[in-house]
């Protein structure tokens, strides 16, 4: 059992892919993940929060394995006679005790529309006849809620093909969030990591490092979930009153990383929308109470588009003075100037149209031409030379970063202050002399290949090409290249060039590949300024 956990030790399965899995699996691990969230947040949860998971764990073993099942089907609703399953014995008397425990409802009230889609399309034509052909399932379905009244459509479903739901999902998807930390997650991590597809870091786990330290911080963040998923469904045009309305709910900042961070990205995602509708007012409104990247940069791109010069430097200069991110300050010093990276040097390259291949497959042959090698890496290469060298912070035990043992790497790897909170738990790899810094990526690689690093493709870095880019790009080159990615980990994680060339003569390039008619795109010019401005050797390769 790994250090710091708290749940009950459980021996896991390993899973065959081409045999059926224990008869207890998906039940024990529903079980663990009720038992784990228990121990961790036993004094956050409400009573009928400790009830819900107390109600599973008393269950028989035939409803536990229903009920685990169950949980993973898509859509509100279930047909009660696609419920068979091979270590489910009984099924009919576990789904009765699954209702007399609360924990799923029989036939319940449902939208007719929703309700219909259980039914395929030949079924709905015995059960509800219209007179005309069957043809497209929606289309019948519209005459279908067209003709029949609701309480005659209720009936007759439930007596055609019975369906259950679950009585409260809130329950579920709150032990879902204390145990993974994001609402998207479920019961699927425990197959792709016992098939062997993923392998995670042993990092620490326990209640002192816990993402919600009290109910104060998980309420104010379902309550932002909430105020979340109403502006989402505002949708693209967001009618002003309503935004004004999700604005006010979000005025205040917080203290809290994790919610502030959350709070922002609403703001910005609902400015953003109000921005395209031409609501600018509004969306500036939105992007003023936000604290995160990129807000001040679309307030000035609004201002600049309404002729507000002022406001646009005075946001210039704000940003200068305290960027929030180094693609923010990048922004303010390059906005209304010319794009330095026209100034890479360009080399065309004959293209013919009858060739299959990619450009860039045409490329890295062009340059292998040169006598040596060239790999399409693209973010692969200084992502993943950066996840090896800074293993340690990607990992370190910040409080609330890991929360559960599926993470590939931490909630804020790709915040602001991600090296912020760490310069007391790691040292800085950078300094390190070339050789001790070369040897530890290379023991890191070594020892932790096949473990998850959400920066580390070990596909495109397998052991041989990670040997040769370290051989063949000069250790205080690869320093740039870190310290580049270390300015912003989120910026670097797009834009880097495509090709890697490395060549006999003991030199080497980073190539850009454009297509005849393809443009550089902006990411792609900040990387190509950084390279250059780092004195790394860099140019684009366009196909004509």
């Amino acid at each position: 059992m790994r250090r710091g956990h708290l749940a009950h030790p459980v021996a896991v399965p390993l899973l065959v892919a081409t045999e059926p899995p224990p008869d207890h699996y998906y039940a024990e691990n529903l079980l663990r993940l009720i038992e784990t969230v228990q121990a961790q947040y036993d004094d956050v949860l409400t009573a009928p929060e400790r009830a819900f998971g107390a109600s599973v764990a008393a269950l028989s073993i035939p409803a536990q394995r229903l009920f685990a099942r169950l949980i993973g089907r898509k859509g509100p609703l279930v047909r009660v006679d696609t419920l068979a399953y091979r270590e489910v014995e009984g099924v009919a008397d576990a789904l009765a005790e699954l209702e007399t425990a609360g924990l799923v409802l029989s036939c319940p009230e449902a939208e007719p529309k929703v309700l219909l889609g259980l039914a395929r399309r030949a079924e709905l034509g015995r059960w509800f006849p219209t007179g005309e052909p069957v043809g497209r399932k929606d289309a019948h379905v519209e005459r279908v809620v067209a003709r029949y009244p609701e309480p005659v459509l209720h009936a007759r479903m439930a007596w055609q093909c019975p369906w259950v739901a679950l009585a409260d999902p809130a329950f579920l998807e709150l032990y879902r969030l204390l145990f993974f930390g994001d609402r998207r997650s479920d019961l699927a991590a425990f197959v792709v990591r016992d098939l062997g597809i993923v392998r995670y870091e042993d990092y620490e786990l326990g209640r002192e490092r816990r993402l919600f330290p009290d109910r104060a911080a998980l309420d104010a963040y379902l309550a932002l979930a909430r105020i979340g998923d109403y502006a989402g469904d505002l949708g693209p045009a967001p009618p002003a009153e309503l935004a004004a309305v999700v604005l006010d709910a979000l005025w205040q900042p917080y203290r809290a990383r994790l919610l502030e961070r959350r709070r922002s990205r609403i703001l910005n995602g609902l400015g953003r929308r109000l921005e395209r509708t031409g609501a600018f007012d509004a969306a500036l409104a939105c992007y003023a109470r936000s604290s995160a990247p990129p807000a001040r940069e679309r307030s000035a791109r609004i201002l600049a588009r309404l002729g507000d010069g002022d406001a646009v430097e005075g946001l210039r200069g704000a940003i200068r003075e305290a960027p929030r991110s180094a693609l923010e300050q990048d922004f303010a010093e390059r906005f209304a100037l010319p794009r330095r990276a026209r100034d890479c040097p360009i080399d065309d390259l004959a293209w013919d149209p009858a060739y299959t291949a990619r450009v860039e497959a045409a490329a890295a042959a062009a340059l292998a031409g040169r006598g040596g090698a060239a790999w399409h890496l693209e973010n692969a290469l200084p992502l993943g030379l950066f996840g090896l060298a800074y293993w340690e912070w990607v990992f370190a035990p910040v409080e609330g970063m890991f929360v559960n043992a599926f993470q590939t790497a931490p909630l804020d790897l790709f915040w602001p202050d991600f090296f912020e909170t760490r310069r007391a738990l790691c040292a800085d790899p950078l300094r390190l002399d070339d050789a001790a810094l070369r040897a530890a990526m290379l023991d890191t690689a070594a020892s932790r290949r096949g473990i998850a690093n959400r920066l580390v493709d070990w596909r495109a870095l397998d052991a041989e090409t990670l040997d040769r880019v370290l051989t063949g790009i000069p250790m205080a080159d690869v320093r740039k290249l870190l310290s580049i990615v270390a300015e912003d980990v989120d910026r670097a994680r797009t834009g880097f060039p495509d090709l890697t060339a490395i060549y006999q003569d003991g030199t080497y390039e980073f190539a850009e590949v454009k297509g005849p008619n393809d443009q550089l795109r902006h990411h792609q010019r900040l990387w190509i300024d950084r390279l250059r401005a780092a004195g790394l050797p860099v140019r684009v390769l366009r196909f004509r």
